[in-house]
């Protein structure tokens, strides 16, 4: 027998071709059919013999057998098989014959399509009856198997008043307290246990059924042997005539053939008592199922023929939105889109027709939404027996078909998807394997399935795949493992592929299989190369290199970062930029992302920005960043940071120069000018020594902005040098006249031997400049008309020339120079100056150093903080460079350099090293 929703059907004509388009038209019909043919009616007893049908459907006129011998044969041997005599062949004999040899239904051949829809009908009605009839059948055999294990007895009586017992099983003494002998003996006869009011109602039935030939049922009252009452219930029927006597050994299957006419009853009686004091148990389970009905999570319906609703459930309410009053109004057309209303029809037709529907269609909820259901309805009958409507559930398969275009998306994936894929069986065979696959062995698909996988691979790379699948059941926290394995094609080439499998396993956890993934990894090995290549070269890098999403978020960084920032590349990857950025760095970034957005032809650019470290430090950067490659929209960008704060402290530095050389060159450069065009005008060859002095002012300039900008802060190989050494080297390298240099236990330093002499030279210099005397006295550092006053100058006696005649001839003892050598003449200033270099004692922290200090005017206080600076100056003609030098030179050694006071009251500039020896 096939399932209840399939049915097989045996269809005997033997007209071979209107048998095959009667097969085709009715599987067309309904989906649900399966026809076959046999073209001789002796042909489909055999047919019969081997194979299950469901339905026989045959034509009449046939050679050797025809329809209606071919009827009565299979009702000899398939009493109950739904047959129907589909003939082109009608008349009243014929059908009446059909009808008394027990044919299930007479349909009548016509011409065109519709009468296979009628005959597809009456096969599924056949067949929808026959399996009711079935199912009661073998209900009902259960149920006789049921009641005959329950306790009670089993009893033969005699249709008389007070229903004398010829017979009782020992379930009577159970039952009523009275002994099978007492009953049997007619001492109590049964009728008198009876309540005579339950005897007055049941009598009636009995004898009806009796006439009837129908069994009987019946439930009553009797009074027990102590006096107790109970309920009975009793089924019997007429078994035949009862003999003139009877004993207890005859029993229940003794002879019943008798002279005397009495009809003899057989039957069984039980106590119901319980389920009669269980009726009110019942009333609240009837409740339960009322509460259950209204529980169900799907939508509970149902309607009469007319679609009308009868019934629903909470559920029903609480999906569509409707109250119970507003539904009481409603049919199921109302619920369902105007399109569906002709389905909805016909399905309760056809539920009328076989007994049960499914179809599926979508609820309209009070708000207008559409929600898929499928509908199973069952045709119900009332307590009459007459129909009243359709019942059944609406199930919600709106996840269902997602799961089942899920499904297919990955069915088409696989079958789309670029990689090799396959599935084997349990025994290791392979049961699937998609387009990729097949294209990679170059079999056809046919030769792939079924196969064996060692027909197209190393049997040793086999094994180890199948030791990989048992190590990975044996493992439930893996689910899959990569097996690097060879294929072997048509043509029998080999290829190294990567091999993604894992095993399958059914409901039970039972091993069913495996799948896998293949992957030519030629390719990849080649791009692995080049991305370790590129790798190295990132991390080589010695400036941070990093990427960024479309958020923002770092999802790469080299090494790089650490040094710099003070952050690991772990600590930064997923963090937002903004944790290395200002707001407004970050604000100009943006901009700058948007425009590289918008100009198709640029994809990459520079940002100068500040990088916040992890101890809230900035530093100048450079940020030369690109966006990533897409297939549109914006993915994110990478770039490298390159700390420029050496080159902003050039540019710096620069700025200065500039306007140094743009301020301070000037006034020279107008001196010479000026000389110049009044000793053309005037024919004074005197103002040619004053253009001389001013362009010697000029060049020391220039020598001080030369030595800045080509040496800054560095500085070339470290030796171990004598301070003493240098100090006097340095000193025979400066106009010193009258001054007079002191070495005081002076110490060892690590130094740059050249710079450590220009270092020496500046200070001595500016010690010398700033205490020339006039008049034999030395000139104040604070005095503001000398043009020694102090400043942070390394000048030549050149740089104190007068700038234009007004000056010079206000100005005393202007030193003079040869216009050749411009030396100073014997007679320029001389200074009257001790200038001492000696050691530091060490200080808190165990650092010690040197000094050079003059007992000259000395620097006031608050210009102690100013002398280092670049261009500063508070003398006529100074460069303001001098002590910068001195700065750059000690910082470029790693020294501290400070300006004070000396024990005479002049300067005193003191410079601390980590490390000295005396």
């Amino acid at each position: 027998m096939s399932s209840e929703g399939d049915i097989r059907v045996l269809h005997v004509d033997d007209e071979r071709e209107f048998a095959e388009v009667a097969a085709m038209h009715l599987e067309r019909t309904d989906e649900g059919l399966e026809v076959v043919n046999e073209f001789s009616a002796r042909d489909g007893l055999d047919r019969l013999r081997t194979d299950p049908i469901d339905c026989v459907v045959s034509d009449h006129d046939m050679p050797a057998m025809d329809g209606l011998e071919f009827l009565k044969a299979v009702r000899e041997e398939f009493q109950e098989l739904p047959f129907i005599l589909f003939t082109g062949k009608g008349n009243e004999e014929i059908a009446s014959d059909a009808i008394s040899a027990g044919v299930t239904e007479y349909l009548q051949k016509d011409v065109g399509t519709d009468q296979y829809t009628v005959l597809a009908n009456r096969i599924r009605r056949a067949v929808g009856e026959t399996r009711a009839k079935s199912a009661l059948q073998e209900s009902e055999r259960q149920l006789s198997t049921l009641i005959s294990n329950l306790p009670g007895m089993v009893y033969r009586a005699r249709n008389e008043p007070g229903w004398p017992m010829e017979f009782v099983s020992d379930g009577v003494a159970d039952l009523v307290g009275y002994s099978p002998e007492t009953i049997e003996s007619g001492d109590v006869m049964w009728g008198s246990l009876i309540d005579e009011a339950d005897a007055d109602r049941i009598d009636p039935l009995v004898e009806a059924s009796i006439r009837a030939e129908e069994p009987f049922e019946v439930s009553y009252r009797v009074t027990t042997a102590g006096g107790e009452h109970r309920w009975l219930w009793e089924r019997g029927r007429v078994v035949g005539r009862a003999r003139a006597s009877t004993s207890r050994e005859d029993g229940p299957a003794g002879s019943v053939d008798s002279d005397d006419g009495v009809e003899l009853l057989e039957g069984f009686i039980t106590d119901i008592t319980a389920r009669k004091e269980r009726e009110r148990e019942l009333e609240r389970e009837r409740e339960f199922t009322e509460t259950l009905v209204d529980t169900l999570d799907d939508v509970f319906y149902l309607i009469n023929l007319d679609g009308e609703l009868l019934r629903w459930n909470d559920t029903t309410t609480a999906v569509l939105g409707y109250s119970d009053e507003e539904l009481s109004t409603m049919t199921a057309f109302d619920l369902i889109p105007s399109e569906f209303h002709e389905k909805v029809g016909e399905t309760i037709e056809r539920t009328v027709q076989t007994g049960q529907a499914t179809f599926e269609a979508p609820l309209v909820t009070a708000d207008g939404e559409r929600i898929r259901h499928e509908f199973r309805g069952s045709l119900i009958e009332d307590g009459s027996g007459d129909l009243l409507g359709v019942a059944g559930i609406a199930r919600d398969i709106t996840e269902q078909r997602e799961r089942e275009r899920t499904l297919e998306q990955y069915r088409t994936l696989v079958e789309n998807v670029g990689d090799p894929m396959y599935v084997l069986d349990a025994d290791g065979q392979i049961q699937m394997a998609n387009d990729a696959m097949v294209a990679h062995l170059g079999y056809e698909r046919t030769d792939i399935v079924g196969s064996d996988p060692e027909r197209f691979m190393p049997p040793e790379d086999v094994e180890r795949a199948t030791d990989v699948l048992t190590d990975l059941l044996g493992s439930p926290e893996r689910t899959w493992e990569t097996v690097e394995m060879r294929t072997i094609d048509a043509d029998g080439n080999r290829t190294v592929t990567e091999n993604k499998v894992a095993p399958l396993v059914d409901a039970d956890g039972e091993f069913a299989g495996s799948v896998g993934v293949m992957r030519d990894v030629t390719d990849r090995k080649q791009r692995d190369r080049e991305l370790g290549r590129y790798e190295t070269i990132v991390e080589a890098v010695g400036d941070p290199v990093y990427a960024l999403d479309e958020d923002g978020t770092f999802t790469f960084v080299n090494e790089a970062i650490e040094p710099m920032t003070g952050y690991s590349p772990a600590e930064l990857v997923g963090e937002h930029i903004g944790t290395i950025m200002t707001d407004e760095d970050l604000a100009r970034g943006d901009q700058l992302i948007q425009d590289l957005l918008a100009d198709p032809d640029t994809d990459s650019g520079t940002l100068e920005m500040d990088v916040v470290t992890k101890w809230d430090e900035h530093i100048p950067s450079e940020n030369n960043l690109a966006l990533l490659p897409s297939d549109g929209g914006f993915a994110g960008t990478a770039g490298i940071i390159r700390d420029i704060h050496e080159r902003k402290a050039r540019e710096k530095r620069l700025s200065e120069f500039a306007s140094v050389v743009s301020h301070d060159l000037r006034n020279p450069l107008n001196v010479v000018q000026g000389r110049l065009s009044l000793a053309l005008e005037t024919g004074d060859v005197g103002h040619l020594d004053a253009a001389a002095g001013a362009a010697d002012r000029m060049e020391q300039l220039i020598e001080d902005l030369l030595t800045l900008a080509r040496q800054g802060d560095a500085v070339g190989s470290v030796e171990r040098i004598d301070v003493a050494t240098a100090a006097e080297e340095a000193w025979a390298s400066v106009d010193t006249r009258g001054a007079t240099l002191e070495l005081v236990d002076t110490a060892t330093v690590d130094a740059d031997p050249d710079r450590l002499q220009e270092l020496l030279e500046n200070l001595f210099r500016n010690a010398v400049e700033h205490g020339r005397s006039r008049d034999g006295k030395a000139v104040s550092r604070d005095d503001e008309n000398s043009q020694g006053e102090f400043s942070n100058h390394s000048t030549s006696p050149a740089s104190q020339a007068p700038q234009d005649s007004a000056e010079q001839e206000t100005t005393p003892h202007r030193p003079t120079y040869d216009s050749i050598s411009r030396r100073p003449p014997e007679d320029a200033l001389t200074v009257d100056l001790t200038v001492a270099v000696g050691t530091m004692s060490a200080d808190s922290d165990g650092l010690i150093g040197f000094y050079v200090a003059d007992d000259g005017p000395g620097i006031p206080p608050e210009h102690r903080e100013k002398v280092f600076e670049r261009g500063y100056t508070t003398a006529k003609g100074g460069t303001g460079f001098g002590l910068a030098i001195v700065e750059d030179i000690a910082t470029a050694h790693g020294w501290s350099v400070r300006a004070t006071e000396s024990e005479s009251g002049g300067a005193r500039f003191e410079f601390t090293t980590s490390r000295a020896d005396r």
